[in-house]
């Protein structure tokens, strides 16, 4: 007799359509609006979670046939899909009318042909209209939101710890929560400090490795903490916290980080450092390095400059705080191979999720630390165009994290808010660029390896 193993309860089963449109909130971590949402499925599993802007003119044959390339590109990534649900999420929200204003026909048939070529079935297709939703076969079959919010998978959803917003906005920019009520920081007149005693020093290697020493025993700390995080990263004083801030203006650190938590490999990191650095300075040689860094640096770090703070106690550091100083290994032409994968997104090994998760939640907390609206109140001596540069690059590295993530819609989201603080701000604009040029991460497209929420 064949002995079939029994199916944990607690793992929701999507059986019907309006189970199926309650995991679209939960995974995108929002109720959208004014979206097309493609959800892949295949091998008896869910897959990618697909989410744009609902086109304004779908009949421009220009912009069709890009918006269906794009479409089938993203559809594509998911390998192990063979079939998408298209969810139209009509603009207006909950006060949307029914039917909505503007046809759905033209949007539905680009995702007939983006389904097409990326080789997908289309299995089923639903508008969602305020609150109300329809399949689109049966535009006469309408029926409640309320049915999503009740259904078994969301209920499922919600026990096991699952939310969302009912705004984008507080989803990404309080993914993991927020500060707790009355909490009161000067960590954005220290990062205003330390930015400026950085004396533009923080892509120098001998400033480089200690800092990013520093990181690594405060990412140490949240990871090992989970369900308490936050505590963690309040923890330390605001003279660390407003150090770790202000060194993200630098591209060339934030890129290292990211890096040096996506491999959990800090010595390799570096090491592919020294031979950037070594490359950088033969190509600079005579010319103007006025500009942004381009790469690190092997100088030493301006005489004016800060020292970089002694290392956190964090568990794996034994017996607590100690230098910040980290010898720099030598210059390994295979490592700068790695690095320079990994940020393009075309590394074919699995991240170190755990640690980039961290990463992510510390991020979070400097941005509300950082947040104008919450300081400027409380510290009127602080600089508000020094802390807005502070803050753009903390969302900087909050977008790149969500390319990691091939979450496009995160992504665009911190670029913009790092681009309303500092216009035409260089990192948030490369970001955009890296997006456009991978918008799916190699590792993303497997989902062994792939992140998940």
């Amino acid at each position: 007799m064949r002995e079939h193993p029994a199916r944990d309860p607690f793992v929701p089963v999507v059986r019907c359509a309006a189970d199926l449109l309650a995991v679209v909130p939960h995974t995108l971590g929002y109720w959208p609006a004014d979206s097309l949402v493609l959800f892949a499925a295949g091998g008896g599993t869910a897959g990618a979670c697909v989410r744009v802007d609902l086109p304004a003119d779908p009949d421009d044959e220009r912009f069709a046939e890009a918006f269906v390339t794009e479409l089938a590109e993203l559809v594509g990534h998911d390998a192990l899909s063979d079939r998408v649900f298209a969810i139209v999420y009509a603009p207006g929200g909950p006060e949307a009318p029914v039917p909505p204003t503007a046809p759905v026909g033209p949007v539905l048939a680009l995702v007939d042909e983006a389904a097409r070529r990326a080789g997908r079935a289309v299995a089923a297709r639903w508008v969602v209209a305020g609150s109300h939703w329809w399949p689109v076969e049966d535009p006469t079959d309408v029926r409640d939101v309320a049915g999503i919010q009740d259904s078994a998978v969301n209920a499922a959803l919600v026990a096991a710890g699952s939310s969302y917003a009912a705004a984008p906005r507080l989803a990404m920019d309080h993914e993991y929560g927020a500060l707790p009520a009355g909490t009161r920081r000067d960590v954005a007149r220290e990062a205003v400090r330390w930015a400026r005693s950085g004396q533009g020093g923080w892509h120098h290697l001998d400033r480089l490795a200690p800092t990013l020493a520093v990181w690594e025993d405060v990412l140490s700390g949240v990871r090992d903490a989970p369900a308490d995080w936050l505590p963690a990263v309040l923890a330390h004083d605001d003279d660390l916290l407003g150090f770790l801030a202000a060194g993200l203006s630098d591209p060339v650190l934030a890129d290292l980080l990211l890096a040096a938590c996506a491999t959990d490999d800090l010595t390799g990191v570096l090491a592919g450092a020294a031979l950037w650095a070594r490359l950088c300075a033969e190509e600079l040689v005579g010319a103007d390095v006025a500009d942004d860094p381009t790469g690190p640096s092997c100088a030493p770090a301006p005489p004016g400059a800060a020292p970089v703070p002694p290392r956190p106690r964090a568990a794996g550091h034994g017996g607590g705080p100690g230098p910040g100083a980290v010898r720099v290994p030598a210059p390994d032409a295979g490592e700068l191979i790695r690095l320079s994968r990994v940020l393009a997104g075309e590394w074919d090994e699995a991240p170190d999720w755990s640690r980039l998760d961290a990463l992510y939640r510390v991020l979070q907390a400097l941005g509300w630390l950082l947040d104008p609206a919450r300081t400027a109140p409380e510290e009127p001596g602080v600089d508000p165009a020094a802390q807005g540069a502070v803050l753009a690059g903390v969302l900087v590295e909050l977008a790149q994290l969500n390319r990691f993530r091939a979450r496009g819609s995160h992504t665009a989201h911190f670029v913009r808010r790092a681009t309303a603080l500092v216009p035409g701000h260089p990192a948030a604009l490369r970001v955009l660029r890296l997006a456009d040029a991978r918008p799916v991460p190699l590792w993303a497209r497997d989902r062994a390896t792939a992140w998940h929420c």
